[in-house]
């Protein structure tokens, strides 16, 4: 039998991966190796394959194996970058790319996707460079000057990032995710707004592209800013119906997980002392809610380490379920059922392997893993001197600001309100057992209590936190630190107050949702 050819066996790895055959993955990429050994794609391609299936220590070895052979070799040295992030060996593994990047000079693709695992990495000050150096290596590249804007708004850059925008307009002057970016970097008005342009490119967009979520959205944007509130709501309300079409949601199944959560979880044990060093803060709660805020509240106290939104947590209790019940046939079903019987020791040990790369050396650090409501059990089971900070905000406020926000495949719930009005009432549920079962342990900050009550605020978050008041925690909006969520504008700005009632402009719009949440039991008043 013949050797397959290389693009074959790229095919076959390619094929196997995208169903999530790693094994199978992994036994083509050693074919490839065999029959192709001075090629580096069966190396490439199986150490992918090996960090998929969370064997981080062979997709580390098979890329030291290549570099061996050929050091210059760009992807490679950015796949070993992947490697030593996942397995927490953090200086390694940016020194890796580093490595890359001294190969890749004047190679604006490789650059690209050296400044996109370094954002990744939250290193956007270093990612910043390296995009510098790619649009000097390609100035007229739309994408990668679209890349520049977005680090430019990570850090607070927004005359930088708007000329960065501007750019890619006078090269492509359609450009939805320019148009967009403009809007959503300063507010509109009668004498300075982008909605005709948007309007023309949404005429002219293609039918059924990405490009016409992203146009209404912008323009929802920006009706808002000009009070033109029917208008808004008419985009928003066409971004979000094809929003809906394009991610599946089914509230029956999450109200069934909060189920079998609560049900795990009749009652908690007492939590036994820790002696552990670490005394992490776990900011929780829905997404717009404040939590960006409150972390950069905390994030200016000189006690207290900022780490950023982290997938610790849900990857720790997810390999401590693997280890118990490898084989989980009802998928997040049977995972949710799992969860009452884990062990805190195991959860600990790994959350703290698992994030050791982003937490500094400070004993306090922040989680801003707003999802990480669904475990508080699990947490102060894990770490008794644990905190739990969860915001809470007006229940119309809190939905209409998830609605009027575009998650790419995420919070999936909030493109339809009936499934909003579902899921916060199952959401409010669940915190209301945490309550019950763990009294005392979790504060409830209130998001228009921060706003309008800065300080009274932020002294009562530090009590709990168990540290003293300092006044730099107040100008959370001179925090340097990078923030990429969609907060990142509002959060470099001393507080206002506007968005509390924002969503009082769409009352008629909202009354089903409005009915959905009273027939919960939920006020709204």
């Amino acid at each position: 039998m013949a050797t397959p050819s290389l693009p074959d066996f790229q095919f076959e790895i390619g094929a196997r991966m995208a169903r999530g055959d790693w094994a199978a993955a992994a036994t083509a990429a050693a074919g490839c190796r065999a029959a192709w050994p001075a090629d580096s794609a069966g190396w490439l391609l199986g150490s992918i394959a090996a960090l998929f299936a969370d064997k981080k220590e062979t997709a580390l070895a098979l890329m030291e194996e290549r570099l061996a052979t050929d050091p210059k070799d760009v992807q490679c040295q950015l796949q070993k970058a992947e490697c030593l992030l996942a397995l927490g060996r953090r200086a390694a593994a940016l020194s890796s790319a580093d490595e890359a990047a001294v190969h890749a000079v004047n190679d604006a693709v490789a650059l690209d996707a050296i400044g996109t695992f370094l954002v990744y990495a939250a290193e956007h000050s270093r990612a910043l460079e390296i995009y510098n150096q790619a649009v000097d290596a390609d100035p007229k590249n739309v994408s990668i000057l679209g890349k520049r804007a977005e680090v430019h708004r990570f850090l607070g850059h927004f005359d930088l990032s708007t000329h960065d925008h501007e750019a890619v307009l006078s090269l492509s002057p359609s450009n939805p995710d320019a148009l967009r970016g403009l809007a959503e970097l300063r507010q509109q008005t009668p004498d300075r707004n982008s909605v005709a342009a948007m309007e023309a490119a949404l005429t002219a967009a293609p039918s059924g592209s990405e490009d016409i979520t992203t146009l209404h959205y912008g323009l929802a944007k920006s009706y808002e800013d000009l009070s033109e509130y029917a208008a808004s709501w008419r985009h928003l309300d066409a971004a979000n119906k094809l929003q809906r079409a394009r991610y599946r949601y089914d509230a029956a199944h999450e109200r069934a997980v909060i189920d079998r959560i609560i049900a795990g979880f009749p009652n908690v044990e007492p939590v036994i002392p820790d002696t552990t060093r670490e005394q992490p803060i776990f900011i929780v709660g829905l997404p717009r809610t404040g939590t960006t805020l409150v972390e950069r509240i905390l994030g200016n106290h000189s006690q207290v380490h900022s780490a950023g939104e982290l997938g610790a947590l849900s990857e720790a209790i997810g390999a401590v379920v693997d280890q118990k019940s490898p084989v989980l046939r009802e998928g997040w079903l049977g995972y949710a059922a799992a969860l009452g019987d884990l062990d805190g020791e195991s959860i600990a040990r790994e959350y703290l392997a698992r994030s050791r790369s982003r937490r500094g050396d400070k004993a306090r650090f922040s989680d801003k893993q707003t999802a990480n409501f669904f475990y508080c059990a699990l947490i102060l089971r894990a770490f008794p001197n644990a905190r739990i900070v969860h915001l809470t905000r007006h229940p119309l406020a809190a939905c209409y600001a998830i609605y009027k926000t575009r998650f790419y495949g995420t919070f999936t719930f909030g493109n339809d309100l009936a499934d909003l009005g579902d899921f916060y009432a199952d959401y409010r549920r669940l915190m209301a057992h945490w309550h019950r079962v763990l009294p005392g342990r979790i504060l409830d900050l209130a998001y228009e209590d921060v706003v309008t009550s800065l300080e009274p605020a932020t002294r009562r978050l530090l009590d709990y936190v168990g540290v003293p008041f300092e006044a730099a925690c107040l100008e959370f909006h001179r925090n340097p630190a990078a923030t990429m969520t969609a907060s990142s504008v509002q959060v470099r700005r001393p507080l206002y107050d506007s968005s509390l009632q924002q969503w009082r402009n769409y009352a008629d719009e909202l009354k089903p949702l409005r009915a959905r949440l009273e027939a919960a039991g939920i006020g709204v008043d």
